[in-house]
């Protein structure tokens, strides 16, 4: 058990990286948009909708901790759609009535980040993946002992 311990706490430093890379893309953002000549608008725009996406994902992510297999993966893959439509909506709906510069710097921001923290959240997973494998398998190791 401290082997497994010890590696847990190795690679907080790593997830807490890898599940804040958005909000550093983000923040990465706004010399690149105001360097490009971009709107400062369109970043805020962008960075509001990103990190309320990002929020509403965790919580979402929390509450199908308590649900079974079938249903988490189906909350976790509809909330994934919906949040996707639902910022489109807003932007194309931001494009057509106030601005359509803001509106792409804002879908440029959001897309960068939103990549980025979805590779992120992909190493996590495949990290732990690995770790609870190591682990089972040394537990059925020790037992065979």
């Amino acid at each position: 058990m401290t082997v497994a311990a010890s590696t847990s706490q190795q690679l907080r430093p790593l997830q807490f990286t890898a599940a804040t890379i958005g909000l550093v893309i983000v923040a990465l953002a706004l010399p690149a948009v105001l360097l490009l000549g971009g709107p400062l608008d369109g970043w805020f725009l962008g960075a509001m909708l990103w990190i309320g996406n990002w929020l509403l994902a965790l919580w979402l992510g929390r509450l199908a901790q308590g649900l079974d297999d079938v249903m988490a993966v189906g909350v976790s893959g509809a909330s994934f759609i919906a949040r996707a439509w639902l910022v489109a909506g807003i932007l194309f709906i931001y494009a057509l009535r106030v601005d359509e510069t803001v509106a792409l710097t804002a879908a440029a921001v959001f897309i960068f980040a939103f990549t980025f923290d979805l590779i992120g959240r992909t190493a996590i997973y495949s990290v732990r993946a690995k770790l609870a494998a190591a682990e089972k398998a040394a537990a059925a190791g020790e037992s065979a002992e």
